[in-house]
């Protein structure tokens, strides 16, 4: 049981990227440790919480090894990637309000025309939809690999992404009000992928910011050996 609770840390260490001396290190840490719970008669899996990786990853971000890599494709990606159900609300506020069952639906005075009001409260209800999901998503990622940019990237994304969906949003409903809100298949595609591309530039770029700060203030040494 000891081997086991052991290779599970030791696996989430290495994905974690830290150093392999500092593996071994806290193995052989781990090793002595594990033997004397046994001996005080104590399970390998309750002495780790009943969760080896979480141990393995809370133990790592304490001591400080784990290196701050940048991770920007992959944070940019989970970025997107959960805020696409908001961006389909998005979508559906801007096509399926504009459709005439839904206008008579919603007690619009012309036929093709929802209230205003209906309108607007689809647009913010999506907006915020669509801050919480990439937020929490990129939380949750940085949380596995163990991050210890995690919260200064989630703050600074809190900030930036409302004025960057501000500014997408803005344009893409402005083209496709000038062109009468066409329906397509090329349409639906350049004004969900304008969007996404855009929104994926700036996580990429705040992530980026956000490494290249914490590198600069960190002391090498940190990350070699353990105090």
């Amino acid at each position: 049981m000891n081997g086991q609770v052991v290779k599970q840390c030791r696996r989430t260490w290495r994905r974690l990227g830290v150093p392999r001396a500092v593996v071994a290190d806290m193995t052989a840490e781990l090793t002595a440790d594990l033997e004397t719970a046994c001996q005080d008669g104590r399970d390998p899996q309750s002495y780790v919480g009943g969760n080896p990786a979480g141990f393995a990853r809370a133990w790592a971000s304490e001591r400080g090894v784990v290196p701050v890599r940048p991770l920007i494709g992959r944070v940019a990606t989970v970025a997107i990637v959960c805020g696409l159900p908001a961006a389909f609300m998005g979508l559906f506020v801007a096509y399926g309000l504009g459709s005439d069952a839904m206008a008579d639906a919603a007690g619009g005075v012309t036929s093709g025309e929802s209230p205003t009001w209906l309108i607007l409260v689809g647009y913010v209800l999506s907006a915020v939809f669509a801050w919480a999901g990439m937020l929490g998503g990129v939380s949750a990622a940085l949380r596995f690999h163990g991050d210890a940019a995690r919260r200064a990237t989630v703050r600074r994304l809190a900030f930036a992404l409302p004025a960057a969906g501000l500014v997408a949003a803005t344009v893409t409903i402005g083209i496709a009000a000038r062109l009468e809100f066409p329906f397509g298949v090329r349409y639906l595609l350049a004004e969900s992928l304008g969007p996404a591309l855009f929104l994926a530039s700036v996580v990429a770029l705040v992530r980026w910011s956000v490494v290249r700060s914490d590198t600069g203030r960190r002391v090498p040494e940190r990350h070699l050996i353990p105090d």
